[in-house]
């Protein structure tokens, strides 16, 4: 008797635990570049809390990757708007997810007159 309420307890509890993971939170490639074999960006981002943190990789061209840190992270909806600095460059970021529960979704930044809209699709 005790072996099927233990099961059904564990069951419910790893549930709430799932839920209350962000559909943010997890990694988020573009497509792999023929040159480089590897993702042009990825997105890391992490939730603790109610907070978002993480990263942005952003591949080079020579196979060299630069990670900067996701600050000022907002949540609202299916949006989530961070930005990053490399240098004294700030990138404004949004990540929109195609609908609820989704692994697919659209990638914005923008620095200066610079322009990235990317499909993305989330890995973990």
């Amino acid at each position: 008797m005790r072996t099927p309420m233990a099961t059904a307890l564990l069951l419910v509890a790893t549930l709430a635990a799932g839920a209350s993971q962000s559909q943010f939170a997890g990694m988020w490639q573009t497509r792999i570049s023929r040159v480089t074999q590897k993702s042009a960006i990825t997105l890391n981002i992490v939730q603790e809390e109610h907070k978002f943190g993480g990263t942005v990789v952003l591949g080079n061209p020579d196979g060299s990757e630069i990670a900067l840190p996701i600050l000022n992270a907002k949540a609202r909806g299916n949006v989530i708007e961070f930005e990053t600095v490399l240098k004294a460059d700030i990138f404004y970021w949004s990540l929109t997810v195609k609908k609820t529960g989704s692994r697919r979704g659209l990638l914005h930044g923008s620095c200066r007159e610079m322009l990235i809209d990317e499909s993305v699709v989330k890995h973990h």
